[in-house]
């Protein structure tokens, strides 16, 4: 039996779309989850969504503590962002795939409809925001 300590809270924390229903949307969640592989999970965290926006207590008093937060939204509907912004929560570094990365949303039922290479641009600009809002934090 695994015994569970108490999981450290990451010093940032993701909140991407993740919706699967498009190809930008299944972007933000593949290349958030890889962020946290690629970075450990004391660093960098996702967020449940759904969770917040349910008022699940644990959930919301985490993502409060956490020390910086990171919005990834897939497309121009601003999502993420806005459901978050209902919430009271305003993230400090904002990604946008079609503004920010020039990323065409492809539309309903395109999950799949994305290559390799825009998989790992979107990777890349996620670890850039983490390291943008790590050397703020340390410098304040």
């Amino acid at each position: 039996m695994v015994t569970k300590e108490k999981d450290p809270l990451p010093k940032v924390g993701l909140l991407a779309c993740f919706s699967g229903g498009s190809n930008t949307g299944s972007l933000t969640g593949l290349a958030a989850l890889e962020v946290v592989r690629q970075l450990g999970r004391d660093v960098v965290g996702i967020c449940s969504l759904p969770a917040l926006l349910n008022q699940v207590p644990r959930q919301s008093a985490l993502v409060r503590k956490i020390e910086k937060i990171i919005v990834i939204d897939g497309c121009h509907n601003e999502c993420t962002r806005q459901l978050l912004a209902g919430m009271g929560i305003v993230p400090d570094v904002y990604l946008n795939l079609e503004t920010d990365l020039h990323l065409s949303k492809q539309g309903p039922f395109t999950s799949l409809g994305f290559t390799e290479g825009q998989l790992n641009r979107v990777i890349d600009a996620i670890l850039a925001a983490v390291e943008k809002t790590l050397n703020t934090s340390e410098s304040s």
